[in-house]
């Protein structure tokens, strides 16, 4: 682990006579507003892709001529993909920043949509699906990093809240757009409406969105000299070294959590079509009106989550300052006015608590076909507490890993999409032995798992930091 280059912050530097305040950034809150929304419009590229297609795998099977089992790998190799590539691009935006990796990926993702509409076999389909995720999977961590260049510590969890609104909203938003799409016009067009959205990101990315990486920006403008990463080198500059993180105690039950929650979050998203469709009787269309009681959830969860998560954290730094002027003043040795990054993980339990609350709900409300309406109303909830626990989990490594946001971001999408494409793969034999109440049971007791592991980040987080690594303010 190197060390990140520190210095007072804006507000020391203002108390400070004869000093001239430099900002964190050098864009207005108009233009860090523009970036956050386009950061988080491309963000809903891959969630989007993903879940437009649920609703015509079952055309898809049937006009190319392919077996159930077989026509999964559309779905599988896409979530695969999902997991490896966001490594490799985030290590090239954080080498060459993240304009030209938001260009050159959302390039790569429109010829992989075009693919996906023309392709004729299953084959040409999941190569070309392949293709699309790699491309569509490049802002899992690069917007993190974005949202990390142009706001500072205290600002961040608001602006992260924003920005995972887009890749949260897919599973929801996907369903009901690809529904109507693929039973009005068929599956085909699903992919040439997304090849269409990956132009315009593509032109967005190109002739509007700035360049950001701290970096490059303070060779031409003078910015706070914090968080500003050393070039990375061909020996550190290396995707197996950023998985490697995984050796550090509070990285590793971090990342156990995410997967977890994401991974049942994602199962359940990916089964509801089935449930809409075979339980309640629903049309391809109406099936996917069903999914906005969770989207509107992750709207809730993630604004209110990014929100809180910056009050703890300020609140905490003013506690800690008042606490080290009386210490001064009183000529004790003086201890830390920043309070630590386990500061936001304060209130998880509250989203935490909600999601596996209503996952387990979910799943025995399907077993015994309760109504439609409160079966909606759990869905809600699973939105809001899984957004509200991404937002605590994601602003935590972001703190803990400054000037290698877009990379760790990378690493933590790599885990959760792996846990995710095996549970889903698993998740039809499980429903076909067990039905949906113990399915959805057994993932509530992983979830839960993971929940009291990382209890101990919590509470000892600060501590096996210091003894194990990574520091605070470190860099892969």
């Amino acid at each position: 682990m190197s060390p990140d280059i520190k210095s007072l912050s804006v507000e020391q530097q203002a108390e400070q006579p004869g000093k001239a305040v430099v900002p964190y950034s050098p864009f207005p809150a108009r233009v860090r507003a523009m970036i956050v929304i386009i950061t988080a419009l491309t963000g809903l590229v891959s969630p989007l892709s993903a879940n437009m297609y649920y609703p015509s795998i079952q055309r898809v099977r049937d006009d190319l001529h392919a077996t159930q089992s077989s026509v999964t790998w559309t779905v599988t190799s896409y979530i695969i993909a999902m997991a490896i590539f966001p490594l490799i691009w985030s290590n090239l935006a954080d080498q060459f920043g993240r304009k030209p990796v938001y260009a050159l990926s959302m390039l790569v993702y429109t010829c992989g949509s075009i693919g996906c509409a023309l392709s004729q076999s299953l084959a040409a389909l999941i190569a070309s699906r392949v293709v699309q995720s790699a491309g569509a999977s490049a802002v899992q961590g690069a917007g993190a990093g974005t949202i990390s260049d142009i706001y500072p510590r205290e600002k961040r969890g608001t602006a992260l809240g924003i920005y995972y609104l887009g890749p949260l909203l897919g599973p929801c938003l996907g369903p009901l757009i690809g529904g109507y799409i693929g039973q009005s016009a068929g599956w085909r067009w699903v992919f040439w409406v997304l090849a269409i959205w990956g132009g315009v990101m593509l032109l967005l990315a190109v002739f509007v969105l700035p360049e950001t990486h701290r970096r490059l920006v303070a060779k031409s403008h003078a910015i706070e000299n914090v968080n500003i990463p050393l070039p990375l080198s061909l020996k550190n500059n290396n995707p197996l070294l950023d998985i490697g993180t995984i050796r550090f105690p509070v990285v590793a039950l971090t990342m156990l959590h995410f997967a977890m929650i994401f991974g049942a979050y994602f199962t359940n998203a990916t089964g509801l079509s089935l449930a809409f469709e075979n339980i309640y009787g629903l049309s391809q269309g109406t099936s996917g009106v069903c999914f906005l009681p969770s989207g509107v959830g992750c709207i809730v969860g993630s604004v209110t989550g990014g929100r809180i998560t910056d009050v703890l954290l300020r609140r905490h730094s003013i506690e800690l300052q008042a606490k080290a002027r009386y210490v001064t003043e009183a000529g004790l040795p003086a201890g830390g006015s920043r309070a630590p990054a386990e500061t936001r993980l304060g209130a998880m339990w509250v989203g935490t608590g909600l999601f596996l609350c209503a996952l387990v709900a979910s799943g025995w409300m399907l077993e015994y076909q309760v109504a439609l309406a409160g079966f909606l109303t759990v869905q809600f909830f699973i939105g809001a507490g899984m957004a509200f626990t991404f937002q605590c989990l994601g602003g935590y490594l972001i703190d803990v890993f400054p000037t290698s946001s877009a990379r760790i971001t990378g690493v933590q999408n790599f885990w959760r999409s792996a846990w995710a494409a095996t549970i889903v793969q698993l998740f039809p034999a499980m429903l076909e032995s067990i039905g949906w109440g113990w399915s959805y049971s057994i993932m509530f007791l992983l979830a839960l798992s993971s929940f009291a592991l990382i209890q101990i980040v919590v509470f000892r987080g600060s501590v096996l930091r210091q003894k194990y690594g990574p520091a605070e303010s470190s860099a892969i």
